[in-house]
């Protein structure tokens, strides 16, 4: 399993080259394939060989290409790699509606269990309580939208924005790393055969990763947390102006290698995010809830 996160932020041209990544600038570089998770263009200028791009794939490397806000936009996933594609696709389209209901209703409980994990280490333990006991109000499905009045609290709170909707710094930064996880959850989802388009609770018709967005609910905190405590760092009392530098882009990206709890073990949220989707497979399987692994706070 690739380690190894690649940022190309300078005009280059990306090729294979003997099972590695040879990046052509003023030098040459080559990294071994077997070593990278993730790719990530942000520069418009890179040019890059499609059989780097199929070899990229078949080794479940995710190449994440940004726009011209530098937000990642593009993702290169693995088509029908996973040795039994069939086989997943159609226990997950056979899943049963009270499954995904009470899939969702776990992912929710965690989500919120983890915000308010971030509410008492930044000092907001009233607030924090709150959410605690919201978690017990949470149904299946959850039908009376506990995620949203926690979503309000906990960001009123943490931001000073309950609908954060407001053009800050904060929001780009938060905007740009949740890309960063939400690529490698797509990633890890269409490796593990699953459809990415077919949800649990998302389910637009314009979104080709509606799984992703739910399997990254309870990672989000985790991303709150890390925007405020390693990122914004940079940026005490500058945080007006609501650009990124490539600096702050470069420890968004770093995000995969924080780390989170999974049964009392830790991992790298690269690890965990596998964790969780290999677990999803185990509880459509089964049909049992409990299965699912889902990250939290030490």
């Amino acid at each position: 399993m690739g380690w190894r996160v690649v940022s190309i932020e300078n005009p280059a041209h990306l090729s294979l080259g003997r099972g590695s990544l040879v990046i052509k600038r003023d030098e040459t570089v080559k990294l071994p394939i077997e070593d990278i998770d993730t790719v990530v263009i942000d520069n418009y200028a890179v040019t890059m060989s499609t059989n780097l791009l199929s070899e990229l794939a078949v080794n479940n490397v995710a190449t994440i290409i940004c726009d011209t806000s530098h937000i990642p936009c593009t993702i290169v996933t693995p088509l029908s790699q996973h040795s039994r594609q069939s086989k997943v696709t159609q226990m997950q389209i056979a899943m049963s509606q009270p499954l995904r209901k009470n899939l969702w209703q776990a992912i929710v409980k965690q989500k919120i269990v983890n915000q308010a994990a971030v509410l008492s280490k930044f000092g907001y333990d009233e607030t924090a309580g709150k959410l605690i006991k919201l978690t017990t109000e949470v149904r299946s499905g959850d039908t009376t939208n506990r995620e949203s009045i926690a979503a309000r609290l906990y960001f009123a709170d943490l931001f000073d924005d309950a609908t954060r909707r407001k053009p800050t710094w904060y929001n780009s930064a938060l905007n740009y790393t949740y890309a960063i996880v939400r690529s490698v959850v797509a990633r890890s989802i269409a490796a593990r055969g699953l459809v990415p388009s077919l949800g649990l609770f998302h389910h637009s018709e314009l979104n080709s990763f509606n799984l992703a967005d739910d399997v990254i609910e309870p990672y989000r905190p985790f991303v709150d947390d890390y925007v405020l405590s390693v990122i914004s760092i940079r940026h005490v009392g500058d945080i007006g102006d609501s650009s990124l530098t490539k600096g702050d882009r470069r420890l968004a990206i770093d995000i995969l290698n924080n780390y989170v709890m999974i049964n009392n073990k830790q991992f790298t949220v690269r690890d965990a995010v596998d964790i969780t989707v290999e677990s999803l497979v185990r509880a459509i399987k089964d049909g049992a809830t409990t299965k699912l692994e889902l990250p939290r706070f030490k």
